[in-house]
């Protein structure tokens, strides 16, 4: 496996491309070598158009990065829509590869910590938790010591079917799917709960801060979606009958 180690200095890794699409709207993200960045939004996943491709390219070209002149490329791999997620890290690992740029794979909850305003002003642990099926969530508990600090993940996350913390969180970050009744005691203890946001800006911020959460690979290929469960289709192939 071809992997880069996260001290690799930021200016190696500018300019970056960041791609944003775990959720069903995202966004690219161009950021320069003097560390301007240029945004544009995009839905992915429509059936009647891809808006994804020229969205990139419209932030590219605002910008003035060319391809072949991205030394990194950084994507949310989830855990996240399946469609959204195949399509960005697919549309990656194509980019990387034509430029001979590493990828960098970002996790979602480190994006929705660092994108959504509610917690810029947290510190201690927060938990941010995404729907799966049959009433469970992927749980995920971040933490730092300061503001200035990035967000790290704490233990390894994992899905559930109800939220635990060995300390009271000062957050809690939920998506509409999740149920209720998990989010009920935190709710009474008084502790905050909001919807987390998704900036693709945020994955670029991530990356290039490094740590141990955050992988940088050299080969394109090593870029992979993180679900929380097989996709359907996938659990459908490997249930089939043997002949």
């Amino acid at each position: 496996m071809s992997t880069k180690t996260a001290g690799t200095s930021q200016v190696a890794m500018l300019p970056m491309l960041a791609i944003e699409l775990s959720q069903r709207a995202g966004g690219a993200a161009v950021r320069t070598t003097d560390g301007a960045t240029y945004n544009c939004g995009f839905e992915g996943g429509r059936r009647d158009r891809d808006d994804v491709l020229p969205g990139i390219e419209s932030a590219l070209r605002e910008s003035g990065v060319r391809t072949s002149s991205l030394a990194a490329v950084a994507v949310d791999v989830g855990p996240g829509g399946f469609t959204g997620l195949r399509i960005s890290i697919a549309a990656g690992q194509a980019i990387a590869e034509a430029a001979s740029a590493v990828v960098i794979a970002v996790p979602a909850a480190l994006v929705a910590a660092e994108s959504t305003p509610s917690l810029s002003t947290k510190r201690g642990v927060i938990i941010v938790c995404a729907a799966a099926k049959a009433g469970t969530v992927w749980c995920t508990q971040l933490t730092r010591a300061t503001v200035e600090d990035p967000w790290r993940i704490l233990g390894e996350p994992g899905i559930v079917d109800r939220l635990v913390c060995e300390s009271t969180p000062s957050a809690l970050l939920a998506d509409e799917h999740v149920d209720a009744s998990m989010l009920e005691a935190f709710r009474g203890a008084g502790i905050p709960i909001d919807e987390p946001v998704f900036r693709p800006s945020a994955v670029a911020d991530i990356a290039l801060s490094g740590g141990r959460d955050v992988r940088i690979f050299s080969d394109p290929s090593m870029l992979l979606p993180l679900y929380p469960r097989a996709p359907e289709a996938v659990r459908k192939w490997q249930e089939r009958p043997s002949r």
